[in-house]
Parts: structure tokens; sequence; C-alpha cells
């Protein structure tokens, strides 16, 4: 898939990643996932704090597009605030339960690779 590294691939496309950004190897890791899905043209990246800080008109607009929440752990950040801002259109993949354990997996090539295989696929 081509790198659109040229084109600005933040912002509200019709389909949209937000991650956990954590301070842990799996918030690393949903982070540098999200990344790899914007950079590969899959999806259009946006901050997750957005939501948090309550940004009503990205909220809003938000809601209308195709979201993939990425969270790390569970104690499931990104989904509690897509929950508490009352969104109901978004998939959604947790990085621990695909066997990763958070503070024993190094935000390796390998295992970034390994949740980006998975991710890449929802739709």
């Amino acid at each position: 898939m081509e790198t659109k590294k040229d084109n600005c691939l933040c912002g509200a496309g019709d389909y949209i990643v937000m991650a956990c950004s954590g301070a842990s190897d799996v918030g690393q890791i949903s982070d540098l996932v999200a990344r790899k899905l914007r950079d590969n043209g899959v999806r259009k990246m946006n901050c997750l704090a957005v939501v948090g800080a309550g940004i009503e008109k990205s909220i809003e607009n938000f809601k209308t597009k195709e979201i993939l929440i990425i969270d790390g752990c569970p104690i499931d950040c990104g989904k509690r605030l897509m929950e508490q801002h009352n969104f109901t259109n978004y998939k959604y993949l947790r990085v621990t339960d695909l066997g990763f354990v958070k503070g024993k997996t190094p935000a390796t090539e390998g295992n970034i690779q390994k949740v980006y295989e998975k991710a890449v696929l929802i739709f």
C-alpha cells in the first residue's frame, strides 16, 4: 500500500483511528500502530485528546465517521472516552487481548506489526 506522507494525514476522513498513547509499552504500541495505519493511508489519525477535552464540533463530526479505537490495556481509556461522549459507531481493538502483557511487551517492530496486521483488517 502506498504511503501518503506528502499529504496531511490528520483530521476527519471517512475512516479514523484514535489510540491510547499511554506511558506503558502497550500504549506505545497502540500509538505506533495508529501512526502506521495513517502512514500507510489506511485511516486518518486523530487525537483522542480532542474527545477527552470535549471539543464538541470535532466530537459531532467524528460521530459521522468510521472510527477505530486502539487501547493498550484493560483500563480502556479510549473506549471509556467514547462511551462518555455517547459514541456508538466505533470499532475497538485492545492490544492486551492479543496476548501481549502490559509491562512486558517492548514496542519492537515485530510486536507493532502483529497488532497492525489485526488492526488493518477492522472496517
